[in-house]
């Protein structure tokens, strides 16, 4: 599960799949090489969201209280927060990692294994990194869309971020029980599809092609993230940050030309 950014304004979120859904009837995308086998496997994990996730993920919401799964997403969060630490450290980031090993470890502790971020409250702002994003820092390219069983979209060069997020998993060291990984492992899967919810049916419900939509968000998102605010080919959130409420965010004025 990836420590995903924050965004509020549906306003802004809509803007973006406006403009996605412009390419959505275009041709072949050279970024997708292998797009007919990664339509089938899109197909497969969409129809397994549809009769599993899904259903489970709505009863979820259903039956617990959302500040209990706010406390169940913030530890599921900090339960994989150790990979984002790992990844600053390999892409010399030394100030960010300090910052993200102290918010791991206040959270871990005080915050009862992240189930309360107390880190955020003591100004020690959450990152997302992944050896993906170190991948393309050292200089290699994002590599051909690739659409993963059960995982989702990635690319050649993010699906090498898969074994170390689990080497970088506390779990594969302490080797907890089956009885324990799998309803673990199980409650994380459906918590992350509740919070997606909103955005999946927004998608699905606006966009013309939903595979050419999720493709498209999923690449511009990582554009982005690798630049680090430089300036990418597009602008705006993506299919891929949490799902929130959708008041929209308060906004600050534009800047003015010559201030």
């Amino acid at each position: 599960m990836l420590l995903l950014a924050k965004w509020q304004s549906a306003v802004v979120v809509a803007a973006m799949a406006a403009s996605l859904c412009g390419g959505c009837a275009a041709g072949p995308n050279p970024a997708d090489p292998w797009e007919k086998t990664n339509r089938s496997i899109y197909n497969f994990n969409e129809g397994l969201d549809r009769v599993a996730l899904k259903p489970v993920a709505d009863g979820y919401v259903k039956v617990v209280p959302k500040p209990i799964r706010t406390g169940i997403g913030n530890g599921f969060d900090n339960l994989v927060y150790f990979n984002v630490v790992f990844n600053d450290v390999l892409q010399n980031k030394w100030t960010q990692g300090v910052g993200d090993f102290g918010r791991f470890a206040v959270n871990s502790t005080i915050g009862i294994g992240g189930i309360f971020d107390v880190a955020t409250q003591w100004s020690l702002p959450a990152h997302e990194n992944d050896f993906g994003i170190t991948m393309r820092k050292w200089g290699a390219g994002p590599g051909p869309y690739l659409v993963l069983p059960f995982f989702g979209p990635s690319t050649v060069t993010d699906s090498s971020g898969l074994a170390v997020k689990y080497l970088a998993d506390p779990l594969t060291w302490l080797n907890p029980p089956l009885v324990v990984t799998i309803p673990l492992y199980t409650t994380g899967a459906v918590d992350l599809r509740s919070r997606f919810d909103s955005i999946v049916r927004f998608r699905n419900e606006s966009a013309i092609d939903p595979y050419v939509f999720t493709r498209e968000a999923y690449l511009q998102y990582r554009q982005q993230k690798a630049q680090e605010g430089k300036p990418a080919a597009s602008t705006g959130p993506s299919l891929y940050d949490e799902d929130t409420d959708t008041t929209p965010a308060a906004t600050q004025p534009a800047p003015q030309p010559g201030k």
